[in-house]
């Protein structure tokens, strides 16, 4: 890991395994890094410990729907879209649906 702020993370999860704010970081680093098999595990570590981590929905359709996996991308999107509308989160509703409509069409 030659990225401080990966580093950084890693010695901090470790303190604070199931730190969600932490996970989904690690996640978003290596998806930066482009190593999409590290960050999907770290995403769906963030689902096993709060499966309302909206963010973590979009990413991992986003990620699937980026590498040819639509179903799962669906899947993912379609949750996120239904726990932003439970929410009454318009913005992220309306961002889930244009995901899925990219998607689908």
């Amino acid at each position: 890991m030659s990225n401080i702020r990966l580093q950084k993370l890693a010695e901090m999860l470790e303190k604070q395994p199931n730190d969600t704010f932490l996970l989904y970081a690690m996640g978003m680093e290596y998806l930066g890094m482009g190593d999409v098999n590290v960050a999907e595990k770290h995403f769906k570590l963030v689902l096993e410990v709060d499966k309302a981590h909206v963010a973590t929905y979009y990413q991992l359709g986003i990620l699937f729907t980026q590498n040819n996996r639509e179903i799962e991308a669906q899947d993912f999107l379609e949750k996120g879209y239904e726990l932003a509308k439970q929410k009454g989160d318009v913005k992220t509703q309306n961002e889930f649906r244009s995901a899925l409509d990219e998607l689908l069409y």
